[in-house]
């Protein structure tokens, strides 16, 4: 009996330790400078968005925060990165909805559910669908009914991947049938759409709006919850009878699944509280996008959501893709 009740003890105090360590270590954290993994190039929106949180994060936590590019293979080479280091908040990554449409699209070794940690949305760009004025259409309704009869002269362009799907899901929605010409990124699909090699396009509001603005594309609609201030004369996708319609271009800080709550409460609040720096607001507002709060199961929820969405379209679509 004696041996038992020491052997009882000693788990008890095994388990109020382990409790008291954990509670120390978020407590305590950062103890020594983080690294943020990015999978895109320098000078990159991505990379450059980085470095600004990485300086918030400093200043805030008291630590180095150094931004490390880990370029190529669609992301992987930084996740894997990010998921071969320990679980403790010191390893952090910054990456789009990459993250949540590359397990639809090609062989991966992670399960988006199971091996990733949302922590925080950094900020989110709508998307905005935009129409050559060639097109004799003044929005959205009477390009339905112009795409519906003459299926055969539309093109939508695309410049990468989340692009791709949301030109698809454009045309699901609206039931058009258009061919999707693909270009090599943002800019040149741009073009051609202005030079009326495309007629359509659904792109991140930052590449559309200087030409809707000049009058050079007509804007069909802009996702998310209300107009942009960029753009306040384009209707919403809910305005215009396209709700599921809902995606963006955004960008997010993710850990290792297993990290502390505490830390990622902590690093989440963090951001949270950058939200109301005057320069990084005025440096999201400059390229139209939004900044969304959210707790870290709101953003876990919204990832999830995101991974969901994405796999859908593709399997609705029937699209391929080269792996």
């Amino acid at each position: 009996m004696k041996v038992y009740k020491n052997v009882l003890r000693n788990i008890v105090l095994s388990v109020l330790a382990l409790g008291t360590c954990a509670a120390y270590g978020a407590e305590t954290y950062p103890q020594r400078p983080i690294k943020i993994v990015v999978p895109y190039q320098p000078g990159s929106a991505v990379d450059t968005t980085s470095r600004k949180i990485a300086d918030q994060l400093s200043k805030r936590l008291n630590q180095p925060v150094v931004v490390e590019n880990k370029t190529g293979a669609f992301g992987l080479i930084a996740l894997k990165a990010l998921r071969d280091a320990p679980a403790d908040g010191y390893t952090l990554m910054v990456d789009t909805p990459a993250m949540a449409i590359n397990p639809s699209v090609r062989k991966v070794d992670y399960d988006p559910y199971t091996d990733i940690q949302p922590i925080a949305q950094l900020m989110a760009l709508p998307f905005v669908v935009g129409m050559n004025p060639a097109i004799p259409a003044k929005n959205l309704e009477e390009f339905i009914a112009y795409g519906k009869k003459h299926e055969d002269k539309m093109n939508i362009a695309e410049g990468g991947t989340s692009t791709l799907l949301a030109s698809l899901l454009f045309g699901m929605e609206t039931e058009v049938k258009m061919q999707t010409i693909s270009y090599k990124g943002a800019a040149p699909a741009v073009l051609a759409v202005l030079q009326n090699e495309c007629q359509v396009i659904a792109i991140d509001l930052a590449n559309l709006a200087p030409h809707i603005k000049a009058g050079k594309m007509i804007g069909l609609l802009t996702t998310g919850e209300k107009r942009s201030p960029m753009l306040p004369d384009v209707p919403t996708a809910k305005e215009v009878g396209l709700e599921n319609f809902n995606v963006s271009t955004w960008f997010g800080l993710f850990a290792r699944k297993g990290t502390p709550q505490e830390i990622l409460d902590k690093l989440n609040a963090v951001i949270s509280d950058t939200f109301n720096d005057p320069d990084y607001k005025e440096y999201v507002e400059a390229r139209g996008a939004t900044l969304n709060p959210y707790s870290v199961e709101e953003f876990t929820e919204f990832f999830n959501n995101d991974v969901k969405t994405w796999a859908k379209v593709v399997k609705d679509s029937g699209v391929k893709f080269e792996q």
